[in-house]
């Protein structure tokens, strides 16, 4: 029985610095990490702006527009230029809350997002109609092709 006792002891307490080693060896993410659902995948913002800029005047040098066609160009890159992300919540006010009242916080945060979200998308709706509207049926088919990314495939994607 002794002996069962200690083999035992041994094996939690090598289960535990086996534990300990990978704690150490995988530290806790920072708080403002860029990774994960609210990192946007790793995105960066600067960098996704930067990688939208570059794709707006990819698509202008494919389009080949005509010198009537210039301001509604403007009109259009303008409109679909990102708007500024929203402030993030204070998370030391967050927490002098009671649950019920974090909760009420945080419906009424998504919810502005929400109404927000769909009035850019609106906006953008607008200007995509009103831009696509003076391109000839050739620059229409080549914006079709070009303007908005493939959606994504395969089995991870559903």
């Amino acid at each position: 029985m002794k002996r069962s006792l200690k083999v035992w002891m041994l094996a939690a307490a090598l289960t535990m610095a086996g534990g300990y080693a990978v704690a150490q060896a995988n530290p806790p993410k920072e708080e403002g990490s860029k990774t994960g659902m609210h990192g946007m995948h790793g995105m960066d913002h600067a960098k996704m702006a930067e990688r939208m800029k570059r794709h707006i005047q990819h698509l202008k040098a494919e389009l080949k527009l005509s010198a009537e066609q210039e301001a509604a160009w403007t009109t259009f890159a303008t409109g679909m230029t990102p708007p500024a992300r929203p402030p993030r919540p204070d998370h030391a006010e967050m927490e002098k809350l009671g649950m019920p009242e974090r909760l009420d916080k945080m419906k009424e945060m998504h919810q502005k997002r929400h109404d927000m979200h769909m009035a850019e998308m609106e906006k953008r709706h607008a200007v995509v109609k009103t831009f696509y509207a003076v391109l000839t049926p050739d620059q229409k088919k080549v914006f079709d092709a070009k303007a908005q990314p493939k959606w994504p495939h395969g089995p991870q994607h559903g």
